[in-house]
């Protein structure tokens, strides 16, 4: 490789015969292709000095994006781990969940059964116990009608000549209710 240094240090030998070149115009025109030479090598050395930042960036760029790689990667997999916890745990609380639905629903039917024994209980004893005072009732009412037949009817009393001082109460006529043929249902 040529530099501006060497363009500037090469010489030229003089022409033995009289047609030579100008030496002025050569040194002149050497000295304007070292300057090209010097500018270029200048400018060829800053764009080194760039392209070495831009390599630079690149390799950063490539290994910030394998490093994002890996934490979408990562990510990628924390977010299924979460969800599969979350579907797990879901799964968990809708099993508990309908288990103690059915538990309670088992206790409330077993609740409701029993009441029902309880209510058709005391419905038969409510009814034998209605039966039981109708039919007392009823025997009641045929001894009080035959009672009522057997005794006579009472007669007034003759009236007194003189009035006493204090009158005697009248003792009380039981009511008499119109003769049937005995039988009289109770209701309640």
């Amino acid at each position: 490789m040529i530099t501006a240094q060497d363009v500037r240090e090469k010489t030229f030998e003089k022409s033995k015969f009289g047609g030579g070149y100008d030496m002025a115009q050569v040194d002149e025109f050497l000295e304007e292709i070292a300057d090209e030479l010097t500018n270029a090598q200048k400018e060829s050395a800053v764009l080194r000095s760039k392209m070495k930042v831009l390599v630079e960036k690149i390799e950063e760029y490539r290994s910030n994006e394998s490093a994002l790689n890996q934490s979408i990667l990562s990510a990628q997999k924390l977010a299924q781990q979460i969800e599969a916890e979350a579907r797990q745990k879901a799964d968990e609380l809708i099993s508990d969940a309908q288990r103690t639905a059915d538990e309670t629903i088992g206790s409330i039917t077993a609740k409701k059964e029993f009441e029902e024994q309880r209510l058709a209980a005391a419905e038969a004893a409510s009814a034998k116990f209605l039966d039981g005072i109708r039919a007392m009732c009823n025997a009641q009412l045929k001894n009080i009608d035959n009672i009522s037949l057997r005794t006579p009817a009472p007669q007034k009393p003759a009236e007194p000549e003189e009035e006493p001082e204090e009158p005697e109460e009248a003792p009380e006529e039981p009511e008499t209710e119109p003769e049937d043929d005995g039988t009289r249902p109770f209701t309640l």
